[in-house]
């Protein structure tokens, strides 16, 4: 282990590192079980030992039986590849991963010559990225006419799946192409690129349905088939589908900000040195015509118009990829690119001795124009209803390659006002020739529909299009991505859903009676929101050394959380930002130890943030849709008026084992793709049952039913049940294991019956009333007095407010008051039951006939902790003291 580079190593000829094991498998060119083998055999290294039983294996499929069944005969499949023109190392390395095979089955039932009779074929098998897992098997024959003419065929899984020679080849390479078939794969293996790997689409349907994120800081190259056009009279002439595929999958690749170019197919001729020869089909065409080092160097020249597959030459074929009228063509040809580098051409100078036209190059800007798409943003309420939208937003996304960030592509979204301002533009890279680059953006503006998209500026589970959507940062499109959403360029953790199950049982036995399993189900039910409508907030209860902080960053790891500190909470505009665009939750750390204003702008979001709300700020009249749940974290949580639109965990005394330091993180990702599944009227369904079933087991002051505060309590708390069912269901658990139901009920028992003096404000505008009438402060008339028999306190409640309202040491009181009327504050008193009687009184006080006075009983106010001390000096107005 060296103490400044680690334990890793790197080739810094080549760019390869990695591991001690990717370094035996550099080296030696061995698997990885056999470099482990190696490894532990060399340096005595014991092997590790299974405990207790072996798991059990999963059922052979009958796509396992041909995989094998053709890895068993692979040998003879050498002598059909190499005719092919693959080399001897492409075709050892290929037979070694176990990616290719043999096969010569044959139906006992189909004659010779028909479709479905088989024959020897080269077997191509298609494994599941980073596993082992056979998909399907793609058989090439080697006589289709035995096979009544049928050259392919597929078993097993096709859609969504590509194949590569060697997967972890392909994770390691720096520049991947990506082509139709595995014999066109092999013959790019042949040439042997310095840090390139190559992938089969396996059909180009599967340009849509492949998962490509692992092409993430990768350079791609595009090399499909070189189809010549339908002949006129077809019902797709002048249409190519080899480039027509290769065009939709360049934006595809651009639209999730990878990297891609296409290879330059125009000089892919028969005879090099004559134009008129005819053009070559695909790779392996070109490796049988021109060998290994011609195919080297085709493969290295990738296309320098402008606009990805629209020739600026005679040599287009086939109808473009998109229209340009004369006054933009004229202009167009003088644009070239390179991978993260843009020039135009000034003149043609002609060269006298050759008679050739060589071109005169002026660099135009420091990055590549990839892409300029319009978008249009799905309206906040869709996006979060699912309701049919009615008030999109279009901009316009310029996606674009520099040389600082290499393979990765950065986007920036325009307005239509912003998309031929140059100084906007000149955030990606220096522009030299202005007037130039405003022409270039010009006729950029005619590819704007190419890759014309719906998204919706969401992170986590959203509407879209009617349907549920997973939305991760790179999917959306803000104009000011930093400020607008906390996890702009968030993606969810992924992993096995098995995984799933180990984390839960981890946080279930960390803390007693699920104290730590409920922060965790209640933050991956957040997502639940855009079918709920609401998600409540969380604060968790600790005494000191009780283990919440430790818990909150086990949860940071886990779902890839964020907890914002106190200082970044300073203002309201901060407070707003941190929670915008988002369902997947956030957390606010000592907000109690901000200013009381910041604390009042704080309750005043969370409440509206409770469902969602939409709000705009600044001059640009930029677009904030308040949304993500909110944990609440600190010593003194001011959570008094949140208290029906909470839930809460109470850690003290409850410490159990440890978690592992080798805890995987939850499946974020397969979680929410389970929870897109789901039918909005099952789950409202689902939920109602269990707000009853919490209902009927809740504890309140008084009757639940007649205690709306408790039964909001029970809604939250069925919320979070809800999200308990689904997670058990989605991790494969029983949804009573760890009596996580149980648990959730006591607490929120506990938490109603702590807060039944909590959930009405008029008991917070008593307690201050009370406070400074003890205090002498109160300078309105009041009295206490017998009122039925009982010992009452004669005030009027509108001087009461006016008291609160107009006394500058309270104002920050008042502010924060959701009641501000006199009306509203006297009908909760009423509500409550401690007024006494039904009318107003009258008494003489400082020898003023005083009126409408309302009774409040010194015994109810008890009831609910508000206590008032009958001092003599208090029975009149505090003026009247001497």
């Amino acid at each position: 282990n060296h103490p400044k580079h680690g334990n890793g190593w790197k080739d810094h000829s080549s760019g390869e590192g990695g591991t001690c094991i990717d370094l035996v498998m550099y080296a030696m060119g061995l698997t990885v079980s056999e470099s482990m083998k190696w490894l532990h055999e060399a340096y005595a290294i014991p092997f590790d030992r299974q405990d207790g039983q072996a798991q059990p294996q999963k059922p052979k499929t009958l796509v396992d039986h041909i995989a094998a069944r053709c890895i068993g005969a692979r040998d003879q499949v050498r002598s059909y590849l190499a005719g092919r023109g693959i080399t001897e190392a492409a075709i050892a390395a290929a037979l070694k991963a176990n990616t290719v095979g043999f096969n010569e089955w044959v139906s006992p039932k189909v004659p010779e010559g028909e479709v479905g009779h088989g024959g020897p074929a080269a077997a191509f098998i298609v494994y599941a990225p980073g596993t082992r897992d056979v998909l399907g098997v793609d058989m090439r024959f080697f006589d289709p006419a035995i096979n009544g003419d049928v050259k392919t065929q597929s078993q097993g899984e096709k859609d969504g799946y590509g194949w590569t020679s060697d997967w972890r080849r392909l994770e390691r390479a720096r520049r991947v192409y990506i082509v139709e078939s595995a014999i066109n794969a092999l013959s790019i293996d042949s040439c042997e690129l310095p840090g390139a790997a190559a992938f089969a689409l396996r059909g180009l349907t599967n340009v849509q349905s492949i998962e490509w994120t692992f092409l993430k800081g990768k350079q791609v190259l595009i090399c499909l088939d070189n189809d010549e056009p339908f002949e006129p009279g077809h019902r797709r002439a002048g249409e190519r589908p080899g480039p027509n595929a290769a065009w939709a999958l360049y934006e595809v690749l651009t639209a999730q900000n990878i990297s891609a170019q296409l290879v330059d197919q125009s000089g892919w001729l028969k005879e090099l040195d004559h134009e008129d020869s005819p053009s070559i089909n695909d790779v392996n065409d070109y490796l049988q015509e021109h060998g290994v080092d011609l195919l080297r160097n085709a493969l290295e020249k990738t296309e320098e118009w402008l606009i990805a597959g629209l020739a600026g030459d005679a040599k287009r074929k086939g109808k473009p990829r998109v229209y340009l009228p004369s006054h933009d063509y004229s202009q167009y040809w003088k644009y070239r690119v390179r991978p993260d580098f843009t020039r135009y051409i000034t003149k043609m100078d002609k060269n006298r001795e050759t008679d050739e036209d060589k071109p005169d190059y002026t660099d135009l800007c420091g990055f590549r124009v990839a892409s300029l798409t319009r978008v249009s943003v799905a309206s906040s309420a869709s996006t979060m209803t699912g309701d049919t939208d009615h008030a999109p937003t279009v901009y316009f996304s310029a996606t674009v390659q520099t040389a600082r960030h290499g393979y990765q592509l950065t986007r920036k979204v325009f307005t239509d006002d912003q998309l031929h301002n140059v100084q906007q533009w000149s955030k990606f890279g220096p522009i030299w020739a202005p007037q130039q680059f405003s022409r270039m953006v010009n006729i950029l503006e005619r590819t704007a529909d190419l890759g014309a998209r719906t998204v919706a500026n969401f992170v986590g589970l959203a509407w879209l299009n009617g349907q549920l959507a997973i939305n991760e940062g790179p999917d959306c499109y803000f104009t000011d991505a930093e400020k607008q959403c906390p996890y702009h360029n968030l993606t969810f953790p992924s992993g096995p859903v098995q995984d799933a199950a180990r984390v839960i049982r981890a946080y279930q036995g960390t803390f007693l009676k699920n104290a730590a399993a409920i922060p965790l189900v209640w933050a991956l039910g957040g997502h639940l929101k855009a079918l709920l409508g609401f998600w409540p907030h969380m604060t968790i209860q600790a005494g000191k050394s009780a283990g919440k902080s430790t818990i909150i960053k086990r949860l940071e790891r886990t779902i890839a959380f964020t907890m914002f500190s106190g200082q970044s909470l300073q203002t309201e505009f901060r407070l707003m930002t941190s929670i915008a665009h988002t369902s997947h939750p956030v957390g606010w750390e000592e907000l109690s130890a901000r200013r009381q204003d910041v604390i009042d702008k704080a309750v005043g979001i969370l409440q509206e943030n409770y469902q969602y709300t939409i709000t705009r700020r600044g001059t640009d009249m930029t677009e904030f849709l308040l949304s993500a749940p909110v944990l609440l974290a600190g010593e003194d949580v001011p959570v008094r008026s949140l208290t029906g639109k909470i839930v809460r965990s109470d850690l003290t005394g409850k410490k159990g084992a440890l978690m592992p330091a080798d805890l995987p993180r939850f499946p974020v990702r397969q979680w929410l793709t389970y929870l897109t599944d789901l039918n909005k009227m099952d789950v409202l369904a689902k939920y109602e049952e269990l707000r009853d079933h919490l209902l009927a087991r809740s504890r309140a002051s008084g009757a639940s039913q007649n205690d709306d505060g408790a039964g909001r309590m029970a809604s939250n708390y069925a919320a979070v049940l809800l999200a308990w069912r689904y997670l058990a269901d989605f991790a494969g658990m029983d949804y009573t294991e760890g009596n996580f139901g149980t648990d959730l009920v006591a607490e929120m028992n506990a938490h109603i019956a702590e807060t039944s003096q909590d959930r009405a404000p008029w008991v917070w505008i008593m307690e201050t009333f009370l406070s400074e009438l003890d205090a002498g402060r109160f300078a309105h008339p009041n009295k206490f007095d017998i009122v039925d028999g009982k010992r009452c306190l004669l005030v009027r409640t509108s001087h009461i407010m006016d008291h609160l309202a107009h006394s500058p040491y309270l104002r920050e009181k008042w502010n924060g008051s959701p009641v501000k009327s006199a009306t509203v504050f006297k009908r909760q008193l009423a509500e409550a039951g401690v007024i006494e009687g039904k009318k107003d009184v009258e008494r003489t006080i400082r020898g003023n006939r005083a009126t409408h006075l309302t009774p409040l009983s010194l015994d109810a106010l008890e009831t609910f902790g508000l206590a008032a001390v009958e001092r003599d000096d208090l029975h009149e107005n505090p003026r009247s003291r001497p």
